[in-house]
């Protein structure tokens, strides 16, 4: 009994060891009611602070495109640079080394195209000004955004309600019972009953999952036409008249005489995310495809790329000269073709530039939000601050990224609205704005085989000639 009780006495001393251990102040654990009650002002400066980092960019970008340009260029390097030494340094030679020659390779093919990225820069800052003198294109777009977000949410919410409606029957893959479980035609361990979704609750998810998709490629069609309608009377205006009221006459017409255009637009892109979905799914179905299998995936891939970038184009050509989807698409092939103008390659450097500086903006955004997070939890001796901290930090870091991703892509529809704007201008035989002209005559002679020129032939079709 004594050594019964004297068991009992230390089982309760080890149970109140426990205990005090878990409530001693040195142990961790996520309180959600604390996080949300001490991190939510934090979380709203984010949100805040990644929207002025968005037109901070833009202003970078307008006022001083080379220094940001080139600066990304170095941060990229050195980014690489640190990550060999850091690898090297903790043991992993050889894949140190790799590193190093990557980084090496990057730093002389960026030498090699010193002279792109400089028209890079020229480009993003003329480019940028159209937004300058044009504000009410990023307010119009975050409206859309917002907008789309009203059907998203209770979309959402009905799919999620109608895959609750089913019954529950034998798992179509069990085959045989061993003991208390389940095992399939492999012999492997499977759960003996599934959740069987009503054939009803399957046809409406699957038509609401075409449906969202299709609400956000209109959206962002409609954010494509916005840009290239307002841009197109911007660049064509008389010099010192202001631009007042585009924004609204665009959304007019992109709810009136071109909802048509817009939309069939967008089911174009809804057909094509859905292939490419079924695509990468096959892909992970076949661990083990042939090689005939792999190029043809390649090759879908390859095709789906160039009829979304000719989607693209044709928008904007639809919202400047109001013709029809289609129209539009082989009026602008025939423009760029005309005028011997490349639509693709000349864009290759814009978007990886600010797809980089987005990262590294928002790494930056993510790193100053942890630590003054942490120095205030310190401050205010907060048990959880240092993973409270963590958690907001990669907050900081996840939204300033959706946020500056969209102010890029802003910035890219606008590049590519001033590029077809000055091809309209080539084609006319017309200067509107002559600093434009010399950026992208620039870039375009880069393009052009060197020491040829075009000549008309004799039956009047335009070719390359050696001079």
């Amino acid at each position: 009994a004594a050594a019964s009780g004297g068991g009992g006495g230390a089982a309760a001393a080890s149970l109140g060891a426990d205990a005090s251990s878990s409530d001693s102040p040195d142990s961790e654990y996520f309180d959600k009611n604390e996080f949300a009650e001490t991190a939510w002002p934090w979380l709203v400066a984010a949100f805040v602070g990644s929207f002025a980092l968005g037109i901070a960019l833009l202003w970078a970008f307008r006022v001083h495109a080379h220094a940001m340009v080139w600066g990304v260029v170095y941060a990229k390097v050195a980014i690489l640079g640190a990550v060999a030494v850091a690898i090297g340094m903790s043991g992993a030679l050889v894949f140190s080394l790799f590193l190093a020659a990557l980084t090496a390779l990057t730093a002389f093919c960026y030498y090699l195209w010193r002279d792109e990225l400089n028209l890079v820069a020229s480009m993003l800052s003329v480019s940028t000004q159209g937004l300058n003198d044009n504000p009410h294109i990023v307010t119009a777009t975050i409206s859309l955004q917002l907008g789309t977000l009203f059907y998203l949410l209770p979309a959402a919410y009905f799919m999620a309600a109608a895959q609750q409606n089913g019954v529950v029957g034998v798992s179509s893959v069990a085959v045989s019972r061993s003991g208390s479980k389940c095992v399939d035609y492999g012999g492997g361990a499977v759960d003996c009953c599934d959740f069987n979704t009503d054939a009803w609750a399957i046809a409406f998810i699957s038509l609401a999952s075409i449906t969202a998709i299709w609400v956000i490629c209109m959206a962002l069609e409609t954010r494509v036409y916005l840009v290239g309608g307002v841009i197109c009377q911007w660049y064509f205006a008389p010099a010192g008249t202001k631009n007042a009221g585009a924004v609204g006459e665009v959304l007019a017409n992109a709810a009136g005489p071109s909802f048509g255009t817009i939309a069939f637009g967008s089911f174009v892109l809804t057909m094509i995310e859905i292939l490419k979905q079924a695509n990468e799914n096959n892909r992970r179905k076949r661990e083990n495809q042939n090689i005939l299998a792999c190029l043809l995936f390649t090759c879908l891939e390859c095709i789906y790329a160039f009829v979304e970038y000719l989607s693209k184009f044709a928008t904007l050509q639809a919202a400047m000269t109001g013709q029809a989807f289609c129209d539009a698409a082989t009026s602008v092939t025939d423009l760029l073709k005309r005028n011997f103008l490349s639509a693709y390659a000349t864009y290759f450097f814009p978007a990886r530039i600010l797809q980089f500086t987005t990262f590294v903006v928002a790494g930056a955004f993510g790193i100053a939000g942890w630590l003054l997070s942490l120095a205030s939890y310190t401050a205010a001796g907060t048990t959880n601050g240092a993973m409270y901290a963590k958690v907001i930090g990669g907050v900081c870091f996840v939204v300033s990224v959706v946020v500056l991703s969209f102010f890029v892509m802003v910035v890219l529809n606008v590049v590519d609205a001033v590029f077809l704007c000055y091809a309209m201008d080539k084609d006319r035989n017309t200067r509107s704005h002559v600093e434009f002209h010399e950026v992208f005559e620039t870039v375009n002679a880069k393009q052009q085989p060197k020491d040829e020129t075009v000549v008309v032939g004799p039956d009047g079709g335009y070719k390359y000639a050696s001079v």
